[in-house]
């Protein structure tokens, strides 16, 4: 039995299409899901290094000078577009315009990218993050391994 060549070749475009409509495999798209820590906003440095992100295939979280906060993906990483961001509600805050600027960029943020170990979160406004949690929340392990004593 021989198949025909034009029977052929829509068999193979067929598949190839196919292999082409399913998904990666990798709900983070190259992103680890990691904490990451806020180190610059556009053009500026943060200094005190007390904004929070961790990055889940969901959405993102994390804590800020004055609020916690999450936010839902609707898109598939590395592409971002949040839902509007839920926070803790703190209104009385000695840093709280920093933190609003931050809500601000992330809100608008259009993509992810992460190489050589850092975060990049992009929009009008980028958000650079390194890994890692900030000095006060950061655990050694000598005081990990003592727990509670």
């Amino acid at each position: 039995m021989t198949i025909r060549p034009a029977l052929a070749l829509a068999a193979i475009a067929t598949l190839t299409l196919s292999a082409c409509s399913e998904p990666a495999g990798d709900p983070m798209g190259g992103i680890p899901a990691n904490d990451y820590v806020l180190v610059g906003i556009g053009n500026g440095t943060v200094p005190l290094r007390n904004i929070t992100l961790t990055t889940r295939p969901e959405g993102v979280s994390g804590r800020g000078p004055c609020n916690g906060y999450a936010a839902k993906n609707t898109v598939p990483l590395p592409a971002v577009a949040f839902e509007p961001l839920q926070t803790t509600g703190v209104t009385d805050c000695k840093d709280l315009a920093v933190e609003q600027r931050f809500f601000e960029a992330l809100q608008q943020a259009n993509s992810m990218e992460f190489y050589g170990g850092v975060l990049r979160i992009k929009g009008p406004t980028w958000l650079i993050f390194e890994s890692g949690r900030p000095a006060e929340q950061a655990t050694d392990a000598l005081s990990a391994a003592r727990g509670n004593q």
